[in-house]
């Protein structure tokens, strides 16, 4: 009886929803004063949260007479996981994406403030086409609280062995959170197009730069969780569930520059609409792609065209209506200012238009052997990392210098500056070589990329920094900006040097024998086992050597095996040092007794995470400072 509530409380929060999008649509069309709508959204969280509660008691009571629990679930799974298991499977990240949805409503809420009754209604009833949306597609496709009839499971088929892990159980909230919360720009920037203009520009600025902070942590726990659970070694696949979360990231990005110039100069509206549209559109084809079973991947949630479809219908149904509303109104800039092509209006634009077009490459990459395979009879293409490297790292290069040096512009004319800004660069440029060349002893194209890029961003940094030092409130103000833009610094260091350094090796070791890996000797020293309630798992010691310092310490990869799903798993083991990480997995074990293992030495990989970190505090604080600091 009590999954039968949790359901009721989902068509209970599907119908005011509804209502509140019909009522406020009515409202402005005819004219007609109506009351305060936003507290409808008050009640929709609490039927959501009561409901999510419900689902989630289901788990821990182990209740196998709701099919999503049985189908993600098994008594024997630590209550940890069973908790956690909500958002394991399609139905109930689902559930978990629309709850957070209307945490932002609430939160948007509270914090924003309209003259207009009626305004605050119109920009929240797009919310609610969003949520009701979604409900609907919950309760009567996806519905998490059906029943197995007549006869319950006993078990359960346990949850994915790869999700019973700590990071995922805080990657797909803090990721929806993003997703989430790009839906408050959208609905403010339609409400633009019917005339809602009171601080629409600036909620939109600060709104988008929270969710891009909460995408980014989300994108980048991704990464860890890939890089220590998969056993590959790897931080990013182009994987194309992974660039489904890239391409909104990279469009917000987008819109949030071009907010700070809608904002600032009342220009680039247009472009700040459209930007809010496509960014909430571009999470939807992500959310198409991982539930439609379109795709093979890791990540993916499910494996039901018809479910897939129906997305599909309610993605083109939102971006018709849209755009619709976009072409309808009649949105003008500020067509009496003028500004030059060194001016900090030009070099926001011209970092939008690369941002856009890297997003669409990456999203071309991503569909295109979908459609190769439906228009050539089956037949299979694969678009992997040479594409994506080729097309992304020139686009890359130059975002870098207009980043760096677009800070130090002002608006409508440049900054003189330029001459400070090329000699600092020149400056961090040198030192950046000689660092690499003491530590690696050569340079790579991907070395001499990286220093670049980094040496534009953080000469512009420093600079802009140095400029404001002395008013403490500009230097505050820039402050989010500048940590954010230090975080993508140290995020592109990783990256190019982990590419450039990595070393890897696989090797067939019996007890006893050793191999060497950089400056690494491995020895297979002995053999474990390990029993757990729902998994057991074969464990091989490796005693490793440092050979330049004769330091030495031991790894325990595992092969984990779990008998409810008839699953296997590799448990990488790592041992991070100031320099490196040191990798091993297990690939699987002979007859003979012997492991087939792959080694590997990761060189400041983690500085991938550090600097998603710095972007993500970095927004945050910016956020804050501008919704809380008068």
């Amino acid at each position: 009886m009590i999954p039968e509530i949790g359901n009721i409380l989902l068509i209970l929060a599907f119908s005011v929803s509804l209502l509140s999008f019909i009522s406020a649509t009515y409202s402005y069309y005819a004219d007609i004063k109506i009351f305060d709508l936003s507290k409808n959204i008050y009640l929709i969280f609490t039927l959501l949260l009561a409901s999510f509660f419900i689902l989630e008691f289901s788990f821990l009571t182990d209740d196998f007479s709701v099919l999503y629990v049985a189908n993600n679930s098994n008594p024997n799974l630590p209550m940890y996981y069973k908790f956690s298991a909500l958002w394991g499977g399609h139905e109930g990240s689902l559930l978990l994406f629309v709850l957070i949805i209307s945490i932002w409503m609430v939160v948007f809420n509270l914090l924003s403030s309209y003259s207009k009754i009626e305004e605050k209604n119109l920009v929240l009833s797009f919310a609610h086409l969003i949520l009701f949306s979604l409900l609907g597609f919950i309760i009567f496709s996806s519905n998490p609280f059906e029943r197995l009839i007549p006869i319950a499971s006993m078990s359960g088929t346990d949850l994915n062995p790869l999700l019973q892990d700590f990071a995922f159980t805080i990657h797909p909230p803090i990721l929806y959170l993003g997703y989430a919360g790009l839906i408050i720009p959208f609905s403010l920037a339609l409400a633009r197009c019917f005339n809602v203009s009171e601080g629409w520009t600036m909620y939109i600025r600060n709104w988008t730069v929270i969710s891009w902070s909460f995408l980014t942590l989300g994108i980048a726990l991704g990464s860890w969780w890939a890089y220590y659970e998969l056993g590959w070694g790897g931080w990013w696949f182009w994987d194309p569930v992974e660039n489904s979360s890239l391409v909104p990231w990279l469009l917000a990005t987008a819109l949030f520059h071009s907010a700070i110039v809608s904002n600032s100069r009342k220009i680039f509206n247009n472009w700040t609409i459209v930007l809010s549209i496509l960014s909430v559109i571009g999470c939807f084809i992500g959310m198409f792609l991982v539930r439609s079973g379109i795709l093979t991947s890791v990540h993916s949630f499910a494996l039901d065209p018809e479910r897939g479809l129906i997305l599909l219908l309610i993605t083109l149904a939102i971006t018709l209506y849209s755009f619709f509303i976009f072409f309808r109104s009649d949105i003008s800039d500020n067509n009496s200012l003028n500004y030059s092509i060194i001016s900090k209006e030009y070099f926001l634009l011209i970092n939008n238009l690369f941002l856009v077009i890297l997003a669409v490459i990456i999203l071309f990459g991503t569909v295109y052997p979908i459609f190769y395979e439906i228009f050539s009879d089956g037949k299979t293409i694969s678009v992997g990392a040479p594409y994506f490297n080729l097309v992304t790292v020139p686009i890359a290069f130059f975002l870098a210098f207009f980043q760096g040096y677009g800070v130090l512009t002002n608006w409508g004319s440049s900054a003189n500056s330029i001459k400070s800004f090329l000699i600092t660069v020149s400056l961090m440029i040198f030192i950046s070589f000689i660092f690499s060349y003491l530590i690696f002893n050569f340079l790579s194209l991907f070395n001499v990329l990286g220093i670049i890029m980094i040496s534009f961003i953080l000469s512009g940094v420093i600079i802009s920094a140095l400029k404001t030092y002395n008013d403490k409130k500009i230097f505050l103000n820039k402050l989010g900006m500048n940590l954010a833009h230090i975080g993508i610094a140290v995020t592109i260091f990783g990256i190019g040097v982990v590419s450039s350094h990595s070393n890897s090796k696989e090797v067939i070791l019996e007890i006893g024998e050793s191999a060497t890996l950089s400056n690494y000797e491995f020895t297979l020293i002995a053999e474990d086992f390990k029993e757990e309630p729902n998994f057991y798992s074969q464990i091989a010691i490796f005693n490793v050597e440092n050979l330049s310092n004769g330091k030495n310490f031991d790894l325990k990869p595992e092969k984990s095996f779990y008998p409810a799903s008839r699953s296997i798993m590799t448990e990488s083991a790592i041992a991070i040092t100031p320099k490196e990480d040191v990798y091993i997995s297990l690939s699987e074990r002979l007859d003979s007794g012997e492991w087939i293992a792959k080694l590997q030495t990761k060189p400041f990989v983690r500085f991938i995470w550090l600097g998603s970190i710095l972007m993500c505090l970095g927004g945050i604080f910016s956020f804050s400072r501008r919704m809380f600091v008068k």
